[in-house]
């Protein structure tokens, strides 16, 4: 394993120097030698109450920018920000990012993640080198870099200690019209000496990791075709754990199989995972099937991953439809699911899944969607074995099911100088607990209904709009509704440099026994950017807002007040 470390540092490290001098030659003549661009913003926000008390300060202002220079096609960015509120400086060039690239050669030099594959190397960022080669119909990459910086402990900060962690890796790939076989291998690695000590009762451990995945995709028969991968990966949760001064020999890990003893020394903290994604499907000219398998070992984890989900198992089908020369788009996705699958846990979930979309786009005139999904779960929960007591509930069954119904009609009126639309939208869901004991079901429906109508002048650079909502809930027998009108108007003056708009809703709920006070809303705003060079976006934007909150009467609950909000923005680009 060491001397695949040592080429793997040597190719990266040659192939960086190489390509980034390549990538600077090339450059040189062809790109301006050095580019310069950024943004200022200031940012001020007033604040007044009146009938209740201040729920915010009356001012504050924010000053943020961030500036960027280009060298010959690399990026060194700087960004900062500064308030009365918060002061913070963050400067992003000190994790640099170079992804210089010449022909089929691709570098990776600084602050850079890459994928593998979802099992071993996915997206973690590193600090180090990679490369990424594409000869003609072969693929290969690899990287060596430092994952997680060492922080010790602190008499402050006692729980986010962490171990160097090093990591390098190797994928090596084909492919041939449409079809592709590749394979690839990741380890890393805690350094144990980068933190001076280890406090008596901290759990944090030195790991040790390899990963290895297999993938290929196969078409047949020109319509039919075949995908897979299966990935085993080796953890070991302490390094420490065969020296025998280390208190880590008390702990012990069963594996879990078997596949890849070998890979890591073996000690009694090693654990052996697999994972395992298929899929075969045919392509018609208006028609795909698809059906899908997924089986992810119980806490299956690879250093190269930021988080998994393990312990399932996923079947699906995936069929769609494309009807009246692509009007009329159909598509399914029905499947089943579970977990639990080596017995382990007290409880299992079975979980099947079932949604529907449709889009029907007739003309330009009408636009039509639907969408239903029926979501349900299943959990059994075994009680825990307990010789002096027997409980009268052997098992509890519990359901969950929950379908979600939404619909979207558009209408497209009008003609080119004068368009509107009608748009109506409206959702419905339903979802309901039923556990296997008397009492204990729970129901609760949610519907909201939105209808709008906008009207636009284009020769006067105007735009009217008036919408409508409704929001109803029904959940544990308690009732309650929510609507109200909103209206707006937008209008361009000084040939669209200045922009104006004003915008005001109503808004009243009702239901559940509690009183309540209607809300209305009101929020103007202007904007002006002048027209910079021919070309170019304008230079400078300024813009002023006001909004005012006023709850109209006093409740039992609350009583009226008015709340006025005021911004002043102003941005500088160059």
């Amino acid at each position: 394993m060491l001397s695949v470390r040592y080429i793997l540092t040597i190719a990266v490290v040659f192939s960086g120097f190489v390509i980034a001098s390549a990538q600077n030659l090339e450059s040189i003549g062809v790109k301006k030698g050095i580019k310069v661009n950024g943004s200022l913003n200031v940012n001020t926000v007033g604040y007044y109450a009146h009938g209740i008390e201040q729920r915010r300060d009356p001012f504050n202002w924010f000053l943020t920018g961030n500036l960027n220079i280009n060298l010959f096609g690399y990026d060194a960015p700087l960004s900062f920000s500064y308030s009365n509120a918060n002061k913070s400086f963050s400067q992003p060039f000190n994790q640099f990012s170079f992804q210089p690239q010449y022909k089929w050669v691709k570098t990776y030099i600084g602050y850079n993640s890459m994928t593998f594959s979802n099992y071993t190397l996915a997206g973690h960022v590193f600090l180090g080198g990679g490369v990424e080669l594409t000869p003609g119909k072969w693929r290969i990459a690899a990287m060596y870099g430092r994952l997680k910086k060492a922080v010790p402990f602190t008499g402050a900060d006692t729980l986010n200690a962490i171990f160097r962690r090093m990591g390098y890796g190797l994928k090596v790939g084909y492919e041939d019209n449409g079809n592709s076989i590749s394979a690839n291998i990741f380890t890393a690695k805690d350094d144990v000496n980068s933190i001076p000590y280890i406090l008596y009762n901290s759990s944090l451990t030195p790991k040790q990791n390899v990963a290895i995945s297999i993938s290929g995709r196969k078409t047949f028969f020109k319509r039919f075709f075949i995908e897979g991968e299966y990935a085993v990966s080796a953890l070991n949760n302490d390094i420490r754990a065969n020296d025998s001064n280390s208190e880590a020999d008390t702990v012990v890990h069963k594996p879990t199989n078997n596949v890849i003893k070998g890979l890591l020394p073996e000690n009694a903290t090693s654990r052996y995972y697999d994972a395992l994604n298929a899929s075969v499907g045919y392509q018609g000219n208006w028609y795909t099937l698809q059906f899908r398998y997924e089986r992810i070992a119980p806490e299956y984890q690879t250093l190269g991953a930021y988080y998994f989900n393990n312990d399932m198992r996923n079947i699906t089908v995936v069929p769609s439809v494309r009807l009246f020369k692509n009007k009329l788009n159909l598509n399914a996705n029905v499947g089943f699911q579970e977990n639990n699958l080596d017995n382990s846990r007290t409880s299992t979930t079975k979980r099947t899944v079932g949604a529907f979309n449709a889009t029907y786009v007739p003309n330009e005139k009408w636009n039509f969607a639907a969408n239903y999904s029926n979501f349900s779960s299943y959990t059994n929960v075994r009680p825990q074995i307990d010789p002096y007591f027997r409980n009268t509930l052997d098992t509890l069954n519990f359901y969950q099911v929950s379908r979600t119904t939404t619909g979207t009609v558009m209408r497209n009126l009008g003609d080119q100088d004068n368009p509107q639309s009608i748009m109506l939208t409206g959702s419905y869901q339903k979802a309901s607990d039923v556990a296997q004991y008397e009492g204990g079901s729970l129901q609760s429906d949610f519907l909201t209904m939105n209808v709008s109508y906008s009207y636009s002048l284009v020769p006067s650079n105007m735009t009217l709009a008036i919408a409508g909502n409704v929001y109803t809930n029904n959940a544990a027998g308690v009732k309650s509704t929510y609507w109200g009108p909103t209206v707006s108007a937008t209008k361009s003056f000084m040939d669209k440099t200045l922009r104006g708009s004003l915008a005001s809703s109503y808004n009243e709920t009702s239901g559940g026994n509690i009183q309540s006070s209607p809300v209305l809303n009101s929020r103007l705003s202007v904007s002006y950017a002048p027209k910079g060079e021919e070309g170019e976006n304008s230079r400078h934007n300024l813009s002023l807002g006001l909004n005012i909150l006023n709850r109209i009467k006093s409740t039992d609950q609350q009583p009226s007040y008015t709340e006025l909000t005021g911004t002043l923005n102003y941005t500088y680009s160059f």
